[in-house]
């Protein structure tokens, strides 16, 4: 039995971020401290079981599942404050997880898994008794709800690591570089949608002010939300369209942001001044990128439909709140962030000198000259 963050040489607070996490065929269960009973006995069936923290594991892997059972421990231990000079009187109570995997109608038989969590290893352990799934360990390594887009992710930045350029910062420099060009369309098509919503607007406001009069309860009320969607229909707008690259875009965001969080990979990898990929920027210079790049991308991008005014405080406290989000945030995640936004600053510019943008920005310009009178 080990505590919970058995493997790491951090502080004692990263041992509370250990499981007890188990899978039965395709079906993984994870247990958080909170959830978890000292002496507790968990039926099974159980491929495998055990503790697991963020990077490292230790499982049981019985080779009868269906007569398997599981003892779970908790308890605490006082582990000194500072690991390299122990003082007995200065010490801190961390959570003890421990787990036990036994055949309940006989001999226990199988084997044992104790090491990090690296994919091409837990991949490499056979457990033929799962069915519905891949016959190995790789469910140790959680990506997460976004799996679905973390996991290729990051075999593409592994592919980009051991065939391009053997740094993991500059292989999520790359990676990153792609993705936006690969997005850049979708980029073009969110300001056409602006565009199209600019030129509307004024129908807009004299529909909405012809049904200004009746109560939100009266029928005729229900009308304008039709004849705003028959001009939109007649313009070929779509409200979502500026919305649409944002969505996109976001699942990639938090596809990285597990992905830092699950792969051992990334664990103390270094990049110029970044010590440790996985960890948040030692100086902050990269969550302080993110804000300059994001004050920078919302002045530079057309804003359809919003109050000059409103935009300005739009301008200033967008960046500064993602800023704060950003602050402790893997450097990893603030470095793809803060490129990304580099390069939409790029992007944007050349795309506000061609005809369409000079038409977005005099449409704005105009606007506001009416606001001010």
């Amino acid at each position: 039995m080990w505590p919970s963050g058995f493997g790491d040489e951090t502080s004692p607070a990263s041992y509370a971020a250990g499981r007890i996490e188990y899978q039965y065929n395709s079906k993984i269960e994870r247990l958080a401290i909170k959830k978890i009973s000292g002496g507790n006995t968990l039926p099974g069936p159980f491929n495998w079981a055990g503790v697991v923290n963020q990077y490292f594991a230790a499982v049981f892997i019985p080779d009868e599942p269906q007569n398997a059972a599981m003892v779970t421990l908790r308890n605490s231990l006082d582990v000194p404050k500072d690991a390299k000079n122990p003082n007995p009187n200065d010490t801190v109570k961390v959570e003890l997880l421990g787990a036990a995997v036994g055949n309940t109608k006989g001999r226990s038989v199988g084997q044992m898994f104790v090491g990090p969590k690296s994919l091409p290893i837990v991949e490499s352990v056979h457990v033929p008794t799962i069915t519905g799934a891949e016959q190995d360990l790789r469910g140790l390594v959680n990506f997460g709800f976004f799996g679905i887009i973390a996991r290729p992710l990051f075999l593409w930045l592994k592919w980009t690591y051991d065939h391009m350029v053997p740094n993991w910062g500059w292989a999520i420099v790359i990676q990153t570089l792609i993705i936006n060009l690969a997005l850049l369309p979708l980029r073009i098509s969110q300001m056409k949608s602006m565009l199209k919503m600019q030129r509307v607007a004024p129908q807009i406001k004299s529909i909405q002010e012809k049904y200004k009069k009746y109560g939100m309860r009266d029928p005729r009320k229900q009308q304008m939300n039709v004849d705003i969607s028959a001009l939109y229909k007649k313009e070929g707008v779509n409200p979502a369209g500026g919305c649409l690259p944002l969505i996109i875009q976001m699942p990639f965001l938090f596809a990285y942001y597990s992905m830092l969080g699950a792969v051992l990979d990334l664990r103390h990898a270094h990049c110029i001044w970044i010590r440790d990929l996985s960890s948040p920027d030692p100086w902050h210079i990269l969550p302080i990128a993110v804000i300059i790049t994001m004050l920078f991308m919302q002045r530079m991008t057309p804003q359809a439909g919003m109050d000059p005014a409103q935009q300005k405080m739009m301008n200033l406290m967008m960046p500064v709140m993602l800023g704060v989000i950003s602050w402790n945030l893997a450097a990893g995640l603030c470095l793809y962030w803060a490129e990304g936004n580099l390069i939409g600053i790029v992007q944007q510019a050349i795309m506000n000198r061609t005809e369409l943008g000079r038409e977005m920005r005099e449409m704005m310009e105009k606007r506001a000259r009416k606001k001010d009178k």
